[in-house]
């Protein structure tokens, strides 16, 4: 193989490392923002219970419904005349004072009352002791096509936990939920710091490159340019898969 072919397939596999290195940075810095919430397209149980695994649900005007689905097979429904009724979330863990980016998918109508998507903050691990909720209101309408609600919320500073609530609250209407999320906001900042560091491994491997290939190539310009496009285009492709299936977008 001509030595500018082997720097060629030398800069794709550092492209790949330089993917790995950037994922664990994010990874190891809590810059991937999981989604928190249990099971959010509520899709598995563990037993024979007409709830999802570990959702809780209102004994009357709600339904585990395979009728409509945004993924999966299954969603919440609540269909109420002027009632309560409410599907709960597990608890799940929180940093205090930290903002998160709360939403949920709507199919249905509302037709009157109130109809909530609700994120119920704990100071405790378990989602125990109550300290304050975020109510997103959803509004009277009706919702022919999937439509996603939500908004940024701080929680308290003496939050632990949370529970994400899809509510009725004296209301009337139909309406299916589904893919809830609270997950923090990415962080801009450490992705840009992802560039830094394939731009530095680059930089590195161009030195490496030159001490060895210097001698054996007729223009030695071709050891900064050679491979550049495939490094890049490696790193960019690899970094965006792993940080979707991490993200768990």
């Amino acid at each position: 193989m001509k030595p500018l072919q082997q720097i060629y397939w030398l800069r794709l596999a550092l492209g790949i490392v330089a993917a790995l290195i950037c994922i664990t940075y994010l990874t190891v810095s809590g810059s991937i923002p999981t989604n928190v919430v249990p099971n959010p397209s509520l899709e598995t149980t563990g037993n024979a219970a007409a709830s999802p695994t570990p959702w809780s649900r209102s004994q009357n005007d709600t339904e585990w419904s395979t009728s409509y689905a945004r993924t999966g097979a299954r969603s919440a429904r609540i269909t109420v005349a002027e009632a309560d009724a409410e599907w709960g979330s597990g608890a799940s863990a929180v940093q205090g004072g930290s903002a998160y980016e709360i939403h949920g998918f709507f199919l249905g109508v509302v037709r009157s009352g109130k109809f909530l998507l609700t994120i119920k903050w704990f100071s405790d691990s378990e989602g125990l002791t109550p300290a304050s909720e975020t109510n997103i209101s959803i509004a009277v309408g009706n919702y022919s096509q999937w439509m996603q609600l939500g908004e940024v919320a701080t929680a308290p500073n003496a939050a632990r936990s949370s529970r994400i609530v899809f509510r009725a609250v004296n209301g009337t209407g139909d309406l299916y939920g589904d893919d809830f999320g609270v997950r923090q906001p990415e962080s801009y900042t450490k992705l840009l710091n992802s560039v830094s560091i394939a731009l530095a491994v680059y930089l590195i491997s161009y030195y490496g490159v030159k001490a060895k290939y210097v001698t054996r190539v007729e223009k030695p310009t071709k050891l900064v340019t050679m491979g550049i496009g495939i490094y890049f285009f490696a790193w960019l492709a690899l970094l965006v898969l792993l940080y979707t299936i991490l993200a768990g977008a």
